[in-house]
């Protein structure tokens, strides 16, 4: 299946981090997965939306923001050498910078892999244009018990990379009605979608499968076949996320802990990519499947120093 360009405009929307008065710019593909499933609950054809996506070629990655071009996940810095004074002086000026930093527009990529031109003046203008890209606010909600809502409002876009179907656009545009995230009842998380090409300069990396390093794209983790091992001893890079959380029980009338996932964070480097899976992380009991989508997606880094 060939991958298209799904781009998203968010008015304001709430992506949870854990708190509820807290909001992240993007969402992750296991976040959209779940809220396709219900989708395809809700128009009748969940068994033809598993059916298709649980395919090995079937491919998702996490939402980045998408301005006049594309932006990518920060690739995480590898284990460091040994450095003269002078250069780790300037070293710790950047990295400064780079705590802050979570993603980078695709054109300054080739950039930011050249030690020599991965600078602080490169950094503090990476992060000069991430702050641009959305504004954080917290909401109180009134009422008997009054709350914060975190949310997030939108200067850019979002996408995500996606094998195209017929079946995977009309869910697509259907959800952008029913919306994304959380606190939907109070109007965020609606969107405008439009399905595009993928730009040259992204698509490349895309399609070149060499022995350079492989930026991740995709929160995933490899399966059982594929060896962890050979990953991490790569001299590459790597964040573990942790997937938690609960789901309601219909049998039971209460909300039931899901196993726990701990995957591959997008921005991951390694030196060869892996497939992944998708994921039940059902309670113990539960009468069906509650899935994670945990497939890799990666573009080609080549030298990353």
């Amino acid at each position: 299946m060939a991958l298209q360009l799904y781009k998203m405009r968010f008015r304001e929307a709430h992506f949870g981090t854990g708190y509820l008065n807290t909001s992240s710019l993007t969402f992750s593909a296991s976040q959209l997965y779940s809220a396709l499933c219900l989708e395809a609950l809700k128009n009748d054809c969940l068994d033809e939306w598993l059916a298709k996506s649980q395919q090995t070629d079937f491919l998702l990655s996490n939402a980045f923001p998408y301005t006049d071009k594309p932006f990518l996940p920060l690739p995480l810095k590898r284990k460091e050498k040994r450095l003269s004074l002078e250069h780790l002086t300037a070293e710790n000026r950047t990295k400064k910078g780079l705590a802050n930093l979570q993603f980078i527009p695709v054109d300054k990529l080739e950039a930011f892999l050249n030690p020599e031109r991965r600078t602080s003046n490169l950094v503090k203008e990476l992060l000069t244009t991430q702050e641009g890209l959305s504004k954080k606010s917290v909401i109180m909600q009134k009422g008997i018990d009054p709350y914060e809502v975190g949310v997030t409002e939108y200067n850019c876009f979002l996408y995500v990379l996606a094998s195209q179907s017929d079946l995977f656009d009309q869910l697509m545009t259907a959800l952008q009605y029913s919306g994304l995230g959380g606190k939907r009842s109070g109007g965020y998380g609606q969107f405008k979608l439009t399905i595009e090409d993928i730009p040259a300069e992204l698509q490349s990396r895309l399609d070149v499968r060499s022995d350079g390093y492989q930026l991740l794209l995709t929160d995933s983790i490899p399966t059982e076949d594929e060896l962890i091992e050979d990953l991490v001893s790569g001299n590459g890079a790597y964040h573990l996320v942790k997937n938690s959380g609960f789901t309601y029980s219909p049998t039971a009338h209460e909300q039931l802990r899901k196993q726990d996932l701990y995957k591959f964070s997008a921005g991951s480097v390694f030196k060869q990519r892996y497939t992944g899976g998708i994921v039940d992380v059902r309670p113990d009991g539960f009468p069906h499947p509650v899935y994670n989508f945990a497939r890799g997606l990666f573009v080609e880094l080549g030298e990353y120093k």
